[in-house]
């Protein structure tokens, strides 16, 4: 594949989280979405029309029967991740997948295993591993602005109706707050870090819908560093990530999405502010064309690695507070 091939996306999936996609891949050169499919053909063909994308579906198999695609973005309810994916894959085409990858490790695995076996391109859709602000926070560290790293204290909540039915608060679609948006607190600190916590200590609020509706994590890691991680679905929480050092700190607004950090040392103030060119998403849909017109099977800013080690670390915090989905009791998923 040469530079100047386009990649064809399909897309899997219609929700919320698929308007944020087309609007950036509409700033990502050489890229585009020829084919959505939904698990009712008529939404899927009105989502499409709407949107001016040229064709619909109402499942994975029949798209990819009738499209030649480069890739597929895979945005349905959760615990479809992996069905999806693995359809893709055994076709050849690549995938970048919504984070969670899975709601457990083992539907993660299947992927990371079919996309080995077929020598196929896939990638968990952690956006915020790709911003460019980022590479300003890692500088900063790296340059010792803030001394040795001792914390990182990260957050995100908000106040949802509590909906029995809804994907938040429905255990049959892998709702909670920890891997609805938990993960970003946890991405955050593996960045950060480097590995998963050497040792942690987890407290949660589980609701009535026996989903997790707030989560509290301790941890430590490699090196002395500590963590505090927070997510919530009944709460407000601060959406700030801050690092703490011996010299100095960092702080991220709005993290999961942040595009600005400030450094405080010293007594000063340096603020570093890289606006998005849409709204964020445009970095992670660059890798994975990136990674595809050189040939590579997986990122090495994201790889399949990570988002194992993740989904293995969600389900022990999900075993320590006492949350199953009805899907793994029915499968022996684990």
């Amino acid at each position: 594949m040469s530079e100047a091939d386009d990649i064809r996306f399909g897309m899997v999936g219609h929700g919320h989280i698929s308007e944020r996609f087309l609007a950036a891949i509409e700033v990502v050169e050489g890229a585009g979405v020829g084919a959505v499919a939904g698990r009712d053909r008529g939404r899927a063909s009105a989502f499409a029309r709407a949107r001016g994308i040229a064709a619909a579906y109402g499942s994975v198999g029949e798209m990819l029967s009738a499209e030649q695609l480069d890739a597929v973005y895979v945005c349905s309810p959760h615990p479809s991740h992996a069905e999806a994916a693995v359809a893709c894959i055994k076709a050849g085409v690549a995938v970048l997948v919504e984070k969670p990858m899975a709601p457990t490790l083992a539907g993660a695995s299947r992927i990371a295993a079919a996309a080995h076996d077929a020598g196929v391109f896939a990638m968990e859709a952690m956006w915020t591993r790709f911003l460019p602000v980022y590479e300003t926070v890692r500088r900063w560290i790296h340059e010792g602005r803030i001394g040795e790293v001792r914390q990182v204290a990260a957050s995100f909540g908000f106040a949802a109706p509590v909906m029995a039915e809804h994907r938040l608060f429905n255990p049959s679609l892998a709702g909670g707050s920890l891997l609805d948006v938990g993960v970003y607190p946890l991405t955050i600190a593996h960045w950060l870090y480097g590995s998963h916590p050497l040792e942690y200590g987890v407290v949660a609020r589980v609701g009535d819908t026996g989903v997790d509706e707030i989560t509290s994590i301790a941890a430590s890691y490699p090196g002395g560093g500590l963590a505090q991680l927070s997510s919530a679905i009944v709460a407000d929480l601060d959406r700030s990530a801050k690092i703490y050092g011996t010299a100095g700190s960092i702080e991220i607004p709005a993290f999961y999405a942040a595009d600005r950090a400030i450094l405080r040392t010293g007594g000063e103030e340096e603020t570093e502010h890289v606006p998005h060119r849409a709204n964020g998403f445009e970095y992670e849909i660059q890798e994975v064309v990136d990674c595809l017109r050189r040939g590579r099977t997986e990122s090495e800013r994201m790889p399949l690695s990570t988002s194992l080690e993740t989904a293995g670390l969600c389900d022990e915090i999900r075993g320590k507070i006492g949350v199953l989905y009805p899907f793994e009791e029915s499968t022996g998923e684990s």
